[in-house]
């Protein structure tokens, strides 16, 4: 669908995009973007995963973004962005926290207005790590508004045997 974009040791491939469904109450808006991650059967790092988020986006006007190093989605106005790797603190089974290494990736937009009504988005992408590029446990999916007053996220990881 779009050409590769390489930013920070990771190789972005957009697959597909395209707005899901129109006119979602605020109030029926999840906390976070649903998020798949899938891999084919050889689980080498040089083959891509392939990533699926359905993202809510408000229906009112979208200025430009800042940061447009990633894979444009629509016009200058959302874009899926990668900013490396982060630490990040996770909900483990005793109820305490751990911290681990996440990829992060944003579907970032910017609406510098509080939104009643929302859009469902199905994004689509694999990421490909460069050879040499350390492998982490989990990745970290945001909708981020340039605006911050509403961002929203998910940390995934692939299912292991173990589990």
């Amino acid at each position: 669908m779009g050409n590769p974009v390489n930013v920070n040791g990771v190789t972005l491939e957009l697959k597909y995009f395209r707005k899901f469904d129109t006119n979602i109450s605020a109030e029926n808006v999840p906390t976070g973007p649903l998020v798949n991650m899938s891999r084919d059967e050889s689980g080498n790092s040089a083959t891509p995963n392939t990533i699926t988020v359905l993202a809510y986006l408000p229906d009112n006007t979208l200025n430009p973004v800042d940061n447009t190093s990633g894979l444009q989605l629509q016009g200058n106005e959302v874009y899926l962005n990668y900013y490396g790797v982060t630490p990040t603190k996770i909900l483990n089974k005793d109820g305490g926290y751990n911290t681990v290494s996440c990829r992060d990736f944003r579907v970032e937009f910017n609406c510098d207005e509080v939104a009643s009504q929302y859009d469902l988005y199905y994004v689509q992408f694999a990421y490909q790590l460069d050879e040499g590029t350390p492998s982490v446990d989990m990745i970290l999916v945001r909708s981020e508004n340039d605006d911050p007053r509403t961002d929203r996220g998910t940390v995934t990881a692939p299912a292991s045997d173990d589990e």
